[in-house]
């Protein structure tokens, strides 16, 4: 994948290209010298004696990678020295001097560095820019091919910006090679619909070169991918797709493929079929994970049987799979769906033991149940508590919740300060909360206060 110029000429031996690399220049020469020839201790000050031109040309402080490619770490040590002292602070690094540390920290698998300059570079120029410097100094360092895979990674990693990793994934493609599985299954992850992704699943392995070499072929990540894409849009029908390529390819399930489509029977409801492929992967010795479970314990939850949950829930820690706050949260919810709050107070507090919070919407359910039965106060002791924990922001709909129950009981001083609480949350009353207040007052016998709320909501609706 190099990139030389119409008339086959190497782009970083030509002084008039933008990817000249100047291994002749005096200072690429005599900073190479100086951190070869000294000690570890003494070659950064041998280095700060060698006379800098001004300016650095960057074809030279490239240059200077290209005489150290085999000592990678002093290469990239000298890459930042040069950045910081040598070359014109606040612009942009050189894309001949990216391009270079790239491929020297590529060719020694110094991932993380590698990373780490292209997603420098990549905020400073386009993929199309990055993508061509590598191309054209590559054979010059004697890179590796995953350089082009780290540059699409560094743009979905640092950027989030899945264009322009496609940009760059088209690149790899037109230029006759293909992205590794793992790097393939990562963008097609992040692509912002199901189309698309298997657009470009098609891109990379039915419409490119046929590739022999193993790593270049999809995986059951890749196949995952597609099935959690056409998942979070709906599209379930569309699996058959995806399944028939995984045959294709001879590719199986692995536990994560189980989960997904468990989750699309759980969702319908239809259990049956989900513990049908529960059964299955068992059988085919592949160990559930707390996600296998999890699925599992919140579709038997949702179909109101949450005593196929609960053994779900013993079967896992049998098992021993820690469960996660998701477990939890997914029976609490089974048994407020079932109308048992107290089962649902005792997994909680199971929940809390284990150092684990409900998130907000599980907080509201749980008080619907407490309230309907006649636990207004346990309600309000749940909300506190779960207002301790300095990540939880209570919702309005835990408040009005509360307000109800407490106006059901006719606790209306109580309720008046939830009131005042939640508007200094930034929550404004609506109708529900006035409605609750109107029945309380008229239960009191409290007419005035009746009618001055009721002219509140007549204000308030013009």
């Amino acid at each position: 994948m190099n990139a030389a110029s119409s008339s086959g000429r190497d782009p970083t031996a030509d002084p008039s290209s933008l990817y000249f690399v100047d291994a002749a220049h005096p200072y690429a020469a005599a900073a190479a010298t100086a951190l070869t020839s000294h000690r570890a201790k003494s070659k950064w000050s041998h280095l700060s004696s060698v006379p800098v031109p001004s300016p650095l040309p960057s074809s030279a402080a490239a240059a200077v990678l290209l005489l150290l490619r085999r000592r990678p770490h002093t290469a990239l040590r000298f890459h930042d020295f040069a950045l910081r002292r040598l070359l014109p602070s606040h612009s942009p690094p050189p894309l001949v001097l990216s391009a270079s540390a790239a491929h020297v920290a590529a060719a020694s698998r110094l991932r993380g560095a590698a990373l780490a300059v292209l997603a420098s570079a990549s905020r400073h120029y386009s993929p199309a820019q990055i993508f061509n410097a590598l191309a054209a100094t590559y054979r010059r360092f004697a890179s590796a091919p995953f350089v082009f895979d780290l540059l699409l990674l560094a743009y979905l990693r640092s950027r989030r910006d899945a264009l322009a990793a496609t940009s760059v994934a088209r690149r790899i493609l037109a230029a006759g090679a293909r992205p590794l599985s793992s790097t393939a299954a990562a963008l097609i992850r992040s692509l912002p619909s199901a189309a698309a992704a298997l657009d470009m699943y098609h891109q990379i392995y039915t419409h490119s070169s046929p590739q022999r070499n193993q790593l270049l072929l999809p995986t059951v990540h890749t196949f995952n991918s597609l099935l959690l894409a056409f998942y979070r849009e709906g599209k379930c029908d569309e699996f058959k797709i995806v399944l028939q390529e995984m045959s294709k390819y001879s590719c199986k399930h692995n536990v994560c493929t189980y989960s997904i489509r468990m989750a699309e029977y759980c969702d319908r409801r239809d259990v049956d079929k989900a513990q049908g492929l529960w059964d299955e992967m068992i059988r085919e010795g592949i160990q559930p994970d707390v996600t296998a479970y999890n699925t599992m314990i919140g579709g038997y939850c949702r179909a109101a049987e949450v005593g196929m949950a609960e053994e779900m829930f013993k079967n896992m820690e049998m098992g021993g799979i820690d469960p996660s706050a998701t477990t939890f949260e997914w029976l609490i919810r089974g048994h407020c769906m079932a109308g048992d709050a107290d089962a649902a107070m005792l997994v909680r507090a199971d929940m809390r033991r284990r150092g684990f919070g409900l998130a907000s919407e599980v907080v509201e359910e749980l008080l619907d149940a407490l309230c309907q039965n006649g636990r207004v106060h346990d309600g309000l002791g749940v909300l506190r508590e779960e207002m301790r924990r300095e990540e939880y922001v209570p919702t309005r709909r835990s408040y009005e919740v509360l307000i109800k129950g407490f106006c059901d009981e006719v606790e209306v001083e109580v309720a008046i300060r939830l009131q005042a609480e939640m508007a200094g949350k930034g929550y404004n009353a609506g109708s529900e909360v006035y409605h609750a207040f109107i029945r309380a007052y008229e239960k009191s016998q409290d007419y005035e206060m009746v009618e001055k709320l009721r002219k509140e909501m007549a204000a308030m609706a013009t």
